[in-house]
């Protein structure tokens, strides 16, 4: 069970990056990294020109162990992420489908470049507030999700634009589990090492869609969490973040490939034409995505 987790959840360490990186199998993400940038060198030299770079580099330090133990890394069978980027940028200029997009779209994605890194390292580090640089973000790593057969995450958002996605989706499996929200890596890795047994029948049950079996399963994970508590939240550091263990829901669905497109291409049209569009209808539903969202309140603030 490899999941893909966007740059954004990764940056604000929200429970869908959170909790995927407690029970995948395997985490995959995008971190924006300069063209040509094949040694460290170039990367430094990168870092020095862009700032956003950077500090963007800094802002995921926390996560270092997960990546050094490789619980979770930036690339897959030798591709990144963000290969699609371009492709999902020319095709918002040439697709009628998603024209309502192109009012809010900017050339800065046209080409690889400080340019391009500058603005996407600018918005991951902003958590997304420009559309035209999130939207493409979401819908190249979700074409990449697609080719590769990962379970796309995404966060219990209530935009306009998620709400379109989620009536293009078809419910798979629904469940609730308990999981680190907030905690050091490290803990975050022994979480997944002193419940190993119990995630390893999570993970056969999603990967499945066996929501019949899913209670008796999250039932051994919730009594896990419970035998390992006192270890899971004990104080080492006062420095270290406290650990918090919470519910989250996690919902499976599929959807179309390009759903984050048309949904956000609905949305824009229904805020320039003042009218709710009417939705077209699903030809296909191969993406899976795997929704989190916290129970009982608000996740941790960072």
């Amino acid at each position: 069970m490899i999941v893909l987790v966007s740059p954004y959840h990764m940056t604000t360490r929200e429970p869908a990056a959170m909790a995927s990186l407690a029970i995948a199998e395997h985490v995959v993400t995008a971190l924006p990294t300069p063209a040509g940038a094949a040694s460290r060198e170039a990367v430094t030299q990168a870092a020095e020109r862009v700032t956003q770079y950077a500090d963007l580099m800094l802002m995921w330090e926390w996560a270092r162990p997960l990546f050094d133990t490789g619980v979770c890394g930036t690339s897959l069978a030798g591709e990144d992420p963000l290969d699609e980027l371009l492709a999902v940028t020319r095709e918002i200029d040439q697709n009628d489908s998603y024209a309502g997009l192109r009012p809010f779209m900017r050339s800065v994605l046209e080409d690889a470049g400080d340019a391009m890194l500058r603005a996407v390292c600018r918005d991951v580090i902003r958590t997304g507030p420009d559309p035209a640089i999130s939207v493409p973000v979401t819908a190249g790593l979700d074409r990449f999700a697609h080719r590769h057969d990962l379970i796309a995450a995404r966060s219990a958002d209530r935009s306009q634009a998620q709400r379109y996605e989620s009536r293009l989706a078809r419910p798979i499996l629904r469940c609730a589990l308990p999981v680190i929200l907030q905690g050091s890596a490290e803990r975050v890795i022994e979480f997944r090492q002193r419940l190993a047994d119990e995630l390893e029948m999570l993970r056969q049950t999603i990967e499945t869609g066996d929501e019949t079996g899913a209670r008796a399963v999250t039932d051994a994970l919730a009594a896990g969490v419970e035998r390992e508590r006192a270890e899971l939240t004990r104080v080492e550091d006062v420095d270290d973040p406290r650990v918090i263990i919470g519910l989250v829901s996690l919902t499976m669905s599929e959807q179309p490939v390009d759903a984050v497109l048309t949904a956000s291409s609905l949305a824009a049209a229904s805020v320039l034409g003042g009218e709710e569009p009417a939705m077209p209808s699903i030809q296909s539903a191969s993406l899976r995505v795997m929704q989190i969202a916290p129970i009982g309140g608000r996740s941790p603030r960072r």
